[in-house]
């Protein structure tokens, strides 16, 4: 128990760094907007809620965040007829049933079904968390564009090598990218954004 109340003790603290400096940028970011907005056209606002010109970074990010994760879902879908021959050559009489659809991942502990589940797991993870770094990402954007689209830029690609360290059939090798853990720092990067931009609503009405 105390070494679980310790981890999880390392956890938070881990987090609580990762926010603070999250914040810091966002600090820096207003600041700079404010300072050099008049000299960067990019920066000022164009519209009657005051979008600024940048926030199409935001958009265009969300865009192929949404196609990336289309392309990994895709890589599952044709990865079931690979592994339905796989699983029937190593004698698998319920092959078909075990990796077609409608299961989302193969049942049994073979080999063959680890590596599987391992490719689904790359996709199925990153939709649990999209929704909510998207919408974070969306409304933390509206004040702080330049680092909510490049937050979406580092989970992309951290995301992308995540899944591709997972499909390898090894659980543990999901991290073995630098990259990787990225998909956690941008993650709570884009949640930082949101309250920003929550509190800038605030106090600015």
């Amino acid at each position: 128990r105390d070494l679980a109340e310790a981890a999880m003790s390392d956890i938070l603290v881990k987090i609580g760094s990762i926010c603070g400096a999250c914040g810091a940028l966002a600090a820096a970011e207003v600041a700079l907007t404010k300072k050099y907005s008049s000299q960067l056209p990019l920066l000022q606002s164009t519209t009657s809620i005051a979008l600024p010109k940048a926030y199409g970074f935001v958009v265009l990010n969300a865009v192929g965040s949404a196609f990336m994760l289309f392309v990994l879902g895709m890589k599952v879908g044709m990865s079931r007829s690979k592994f339905i021959e796989r699983a029937k050559q190593e004698g698998d009489a319920d092959a078909e049933a075990r990796y077609s659809y409608p299961k989302i991942y193969a049942e049994g502990f073979s080999q063959t079904a680890t590596d599987f589940n391992c490719v689904q797991r790359g996709h199925q993870q990153a939709m649990e968390t999209y929704p909510q770094i998207l919408a974070c990402a969306l409304i933390g954007g509206l004040h702080h564009p330049i680092l909510a689209s490049l937050g979406q830029t580092v989970w992309m690609i951290a995301r992308w090598k995540w899944a591709d360290g997972y499909a390898s059939g090894d659980a543990k090798k999901r991290y073995n990218s630098k990259w990787s853990i990225h998909i956690w720092t941008s993650m709570f990067l884009q949640f930082v954004l949101a309250a920003s931009t929550g509190v800038r609503l605030i106090l600015d009405a």
